[in-house]
């Protein structure tokens, strides 16, 4: 069942926004004063393209191609704002209705305004370790997945994709991995309040992003930031008249990859030799089949038929298309001195690159500002929308189905089974299967905040934040009776009711005050609670008479099954925040924060988190002030604690299942305990992280950047062990665990060339961690900590690792393999596997430990998470065109690929399935990559095959842009006209064989798209 967005609804709430627009516009009338001037640089040159902006409003305009300019500005105006990149931004108060305004040249960030916990501060009075994304180049590209848009732009923060599919999302990793069975995601806080998923925010609603990477910039956020935080803010309303902003673009996406399959003549190959290995060597030769043999058996069998005609498909063009990409966002912004708006709506529609995938969203956000006194704001922020995604039919694996069979009759009709030697689920035609299923999820979401703001003095604050949100989805699915996972249960439907509710309330206490120039600090008190609400229903259905009402039917199923389940989350916190600058050179932070978690049982409930920071302005300093080569050097350093309450509830009371039973003769509902045993003293797990790190500028400020270590032990940590069967448990969540995180971060920015008319800027970032198990949670008789070897958890290793023997070539004759350590050394040991398989064309194992056998010893650990991750980015300005190019670079990530070690996957080289073209061993061709192929069997050890070297390099965005002149924007009353191209994933090189190195070919395709997109201001 297809879905589509309401047009209807949409069209009757957009033409209510607009009437309410126009409205609201007429109000802002007021007498106007005209302001006439002229901006220069230092040598006297006109300045063309600045942005002349009354302070606080939206009313501005731009200079012309001589620097001149003319603005219309409200009698009550008495500041204008001049900006330009490159130079110093200056705020001027209007004495005079004609102007002559000089800019100067200054690369120096430093007076940036940075959002942080509970309140913002300029980057140059920032103690702690904060990231800041460059907005602008992050959502260059055309997804609502937010996370992929910070992917690169800040050091240490790692981004891995989850779906390619449309709607799919990305995971975020800040700084690493500290807990083993709670989350790693960290936590995302949207205009002051926490929401749970980063991709319900309107990408062109987004003004600012910070990443909290350190635990003095985290312990604000207490028990939910133990992983990071990032703050994302949405525009904010402003004085003057309505604004409008529109941007639309329009994508086209490609199938991008860095592997062939094996087309018909090498596929046919493949048969033959791997045929051939099963024949008898007669005289020292091992002769091929018939092709009668090879293909079917009988000249009656279809993959013989179409092999012999020459009827050849590739099913990747069969299953696979283009897809397009749209996104319309509108906004407006303005209003007087009391009353101020913003305002959106988006509509993003986004089709797959498998047929009947698909993701539709609309949303639309309101921010209201109102001043009812001189002491008293409120402000509401409203956002809401609406999703659809539709997936394809699981189980696709068309990449792996016979080259000599098609998906069609001679009539063009699809047919349900291919032909093939193949056997297994990839007989069904997934055309078939895509057409008999129906994966639909709809979503419907809120965030409503309210702020009061009151100002008792100058100095003292209180502040009232309040939330309340709300997620609910459906998911429904139906395979009919002739799908192939469907005509055993005579159809199937599921339908899945999930809501997410959450409430918040933060009283926040905020003094500033300042001895003299020399002494100023601020204090912060806040106070909370928070209460979340998790609620599930779930049916299945079997056995429908008829197809035709889908998962909508799933009342008339003959068998029909419901189960339930509701969560509960309360935290209650305290927290203090005091900061003292002396001599702005001098910056200290010190935070404090108790959280309260329903989750833990009742002794255990509370856990305090402090934190404090140091920074150091050293060139301000007098042996430094007067340095024509030093224009920063901030030394930073920051210790303690955050927590994590990543704990289900109810798992320190223990739960029971449902368990009915035979009684009198009747099915009589009961209950029994579950398989975890309760543990009631289990308590936060706390990570504690010392940071330290230098902000630095040379050269006026062309290159400057940071340079940052840090180092975090988490204690108390949540593991899973396991338990012997006598207690009636399988398992026990204990804090018996502890880990290790380490790392370096640099980021650097040089401006190479800064001219008026040419800006060359180039931005390259860098991060690398590790991460290791110091206690699994099980301990020997003498309280050592040891292996898990059943979970996979190794002390001193990383948190995801792979155990494995390794490949080390391919043997080249019988004699070498039976001699070898996988042998039997000529009698004297066991062999490590059947000698039958030890001969020419053979896998040869690493003996890791030299001692000339190959047993369980040689296995080695190999962690999963790469050695360094960053990007390099480059922006070159010449006149009004911009060109922006990045690259993002995995190195040191391993990966198991299935595809070149699995036979559901085509990997084990016996012809039945397709797969992964690649360099094969046979008697004319002594390969040393991959072993010889049978027919009948996998090769041994096939699976150390599958361990690959997943490190990319990619360039990832290229965006070439124009920016129209002054002219054109005044003759047509607008403040910003902008045309773009922009290329995604235009290149990857790596050795990692799949659609993307950051998934498996069998996972949803990645692509390359094309982008054409506008971005227009009035």
């Amino acid at each position: 069942m297809e879905y589509k967005l309401p047009i209807r609804r949409l069209k009757s709430i957009l033409l209510l926004w607009l009437v309410y627009i126009g409205l609201f516009s007429v109000s802002l009338a007021q007498q106007e004063k005209t302001v006439r001037g002229v901006v220069k640089d230092e040598i006297g040159d006109g300045i063309p393209g600045v942005s002349v902006l009354i302070k606080g409003t939206t009313i501005g305009t731009v200079t012309d191609l001589d620097g001149n300019f003319v603005l219309a500005a409200p009698s009550s105006a008495e500041t204008i704002i001049f900006s330009y990149l490159g130079f110093t931004k200056q705020e001027l108060p209007i004495v005079s209705t004609l102007m002559e305004v000089i800019l100067s040249q200054d690369l120096s960030n430093l007076d940036e305004v940075v959002v942080v916990g509970y309140g913002t501060q300029k980057r140059s009075q920032i103690s702690g370790s904060v990231s800041v994304i460059d907005v602008d180049k992050a959502t260059s590209i055309p997804t609502t997945n937010v996370a992929e848009m910070i992917r690169g732009r800040a050091a240490g923060v790692q981004v891995t994709l989850g779906s390619a599919r449309p709607g799919g999302t990305s995971n975020i990793l800040i700084r690493g991995r500290n807990s083993i069975r709670g989350g790693n995601a960290p936590l995302i806080v949207l205009d002051g309040f926490p929401v749970d998923n980063i991709n319900d925010i309107n990408p062109d609603d987004i003004t600012s992003i910070e990443v909290l990477k350190d635990a003095s910039s985290q312990a604000i956020y207490g028990a939910r930031a133990s992983n990071g935080v990032i703050l994302v803010t949405t525009k904010r309303p402003k004085e003057g008249k309505i604004a409008v902003t529109v941007h639309s673009y329009m994508s086209s996406q490609n199938l991008t990859k860095n592997f062939d399959l094996y087309n018909a003549e090498e596929f046919a190959q493949l048969r033959r030799e791997a045929r051939r290995t099963m024949n008898p060597i007669v005289d020292g030769q091992q002769a091929y089949s018939d092709d009668i043999v090879n293909f079917g058996g009988s000249t009656e069998a279809p993959e013989y038929q179409n092999f012999i005609a020459g009827n050849y498909v590739n099913w990747e063009d069969e299953v696979l298309r283009t897809a397009i990409i749209q996104n319309h966002n509108i906004s407006l912004s303005g209003g007087t001195d009391r009353t101020k708006v913003f305002s959106s709506i988006n509509l993003f529609d986004q089709s797959g690159l498998i047929p009947t995938s698909n993701f539709t969203r609309g949303t639309f956000r309101i921010n209201l500002q109102q001043k009812v006194t001189n002491k008293l704001t409120l402000e509401t922020n409203l956002n809401m929308g609406r999703d659809n995604q539709r997936r394809e039919s699981s189980n696709l694996d068309f990449i792996t189905i016979s080259p000599f069979t098609g998906p069609r009759d001679l009539e063009g009709n699809l047919v349900r089974e291919v032909a093939g030697a193949n056997a297994s689920s990839a007989t069904i035609n997934p055309l078939w299967n895509i057409r008999e299923s129906d994966n639909n999820i709809q979503s419907n979401f809120y965030n409503l905040n309210f702020v009061a703001t009151y100002k008792f003095s100058d100095k003292f604050s209180y502040k009232l934040n309040a939330l309340t949100s709300q997620r609910a989805s459906e998911e429904g699915t139906y395979i009919t009776r002739l799908h192939s996972a469907g005509v055993t249960p005579n159809g199937r439907a599921t339908l899945a009711n999930a809501s997410r509710e959450e409430f918040l309330i933060e009283n926040i206490f905020n003094y500033s005050d300042q001895f003299n120039d020399d002494n100023v600090f601020d204090f912060t008190f806040v106070h909370s609670i928070n209460e979340r609400t998790n609620g599930r229903t779930f049916s299945t259905g079997t056995g429908f008479g008829s197809d035709i009402l889908g998962f909508n039917g799933i009342s008339n199923a003959l068998n029909f099954n419901t189960q339930r389940t509701q969560q509960e989350f309360k935290l209650a916190s305290f927290l203090g925040r005091a900061r003292y600058t002396l001599k702005d050179k001098y910056l200290l932070t010190v935070t404090g924060r108790a959280d309260g978690a329903s989750v833990f049982a009742v002794n255990n409930k509370w856990g305090f988190f402090p934190a404090a920071s140091f920074a150091w302005q050293m060139h301000k300093e007098s042996f430094l002030a007067n340095s024509n080569l030093i224009d920063e050097f901030k030394l930073r350093a920051s210790y303690g604690s955050v927590g994590n309450q990543s704990l289900d509830p109810y798992t320190t009371l223990g739960v029971v299942e449902n368990y009915p039973y035979v009684f009198g003769g009747q099915i009589t509902g009961g209950n029994l305990p579950g398989n975890l045993l309760p543990n009631p003293n289990l308590t936060w797990e706390t990570s504690t992280t010392f940071n330290v790190g230098l902000d630095f500028g040379i050269i006026q400020n062309k290159l400057t950047g940071s340079i940052e270590y840090y180092n975090t032990e988490t204690t108390d940590l949540l593991t899973d062990i396991s338990l012997g069967g006598t207690s009636g448990f399988t398992t026990m969540i204990t804090n018996g665990g502890r880990s290790k995180n380490n790392g370096v971060e640099l980021f650097l920015t040089g401006h190479i060339i800064n001219k008026r008319d040419f800006n060359w800027t180039m931005t390259a970032m860098a991060a690398r961690n590790r991460n290791q198990i110091l206690s699994s949670g099980i301990f020997d008789e003498a309280g050592n900590p040891r292996d898990d070897l059943n979970r996979n958890r190794f002390i001193g290793r990383p948190i995801n690792v792979i155990r494995t023997l390794l490949f080390d070539g391919i043997f080249q004759s019988d004699e070498e393999a039976l001699a070898s350590a996988q042998g039997t050394l000529n009698g004297t040991v066991s062999p490590f596997q059947n000698v039958t398989t030890l001969t020419a064309g053979a896998i040869r194992l690493k003996d890791v430990n030299g001692d000339g056998v190959i047993d369980i010893d040689d296995n080695v650990i190999l962690g999963t998470d790469p050695k360094w991750f960053g990007s390099v980015t480059s922006n070159v300005r010449y006149k009004n065109f911009e060109l922006f190019a990045d690259m993002y670079i995995v190195q040191g990530a391993t990966r198991f690929n299935p595809y070149l070690a699995s036979f559901n996957e085509g990997g084990t080289l016996q012809s039945v399935r397709n797969g992964i073209k690649v360099d094969y061993w046979t008697p004319e061709n002594p390969s040393t990559t991959f072993p010889r192929p049978n027919f009948s069997s996998a090769p041994a050890n096939i699976s150390t095959l599958g361990i690959a070297d997943a490190s990319y390099v990619r360039l990832r965005t290229v965006t070439l842009s124009y920016n129209f002149n002054p002219v054109f924007l005044n003759k047509f009353k607008m403040t910003n006209a902008r045309l773009y191209f922009t290329g995604t994933n235009l290149l990857t090189f790596t050795d990692y064989k799949s659609y993307s190195p950051e998934n498996n070919p069998g996972d949803f395709p990645d692509a390359k798209v094309y982008t054409l997109g506008v971005n227009l201001s009035f």
